[in-house]
């Protein structure tokens, strides 16, 4: 006997043929099922776009709220500990249809502000 014997890779759920998996191998029969397929695919191209554009929303908004959070942190820095900002993070442009904002001069302590703990 050899010792040597091929091993069949073992089966699995994921090797079980399904409808879904065979239409979606098969090539259209005819123009209307290349038609309908056509249209499908269409429509889950249209669906990606929308859910990547309420991605790109989303992602805007929280670069938004980041940078608003990164300036009182660096204000807040300077106010503690007198010392100047320092970046962390890369610059970023300002989102689309807003202006870009004026970076603020850091005031020295106790001026105008009182800080309690």
């Amino acid at each position: 006997m050899s010792a040597e014997r091929k091993k069949a890779p073992k089966r699995g759920m994921r090797d079980v043929a399904t409808v879904q998996t065979r239409i979606g191998s098969t090539s259209p029969a005819n123009r209307t099922q290349a038609v309908a397929r056509f249209a499908r695919l269409e429509n889950e191209r249209m669906r990606i776009l929308r859910e990547l554009d309420a991605w790109n929303a989303r992602k805007q908004e929280a670069e938004r709220m980041l940078a608003k959070v990164e300036a009182e942190l660096s204000t807040l820095q300077t106010l503690l500990l007198g010392a100047p900002p320092v970046p962390s993070g890369p610059l970023r442009p300002a989102p689309r249809g807003r202006p870009a904002q004026k970076v603020q001069e850091p005031r020295p302590l106790g001026a105008g502000s009182v800080i309690e703990y």
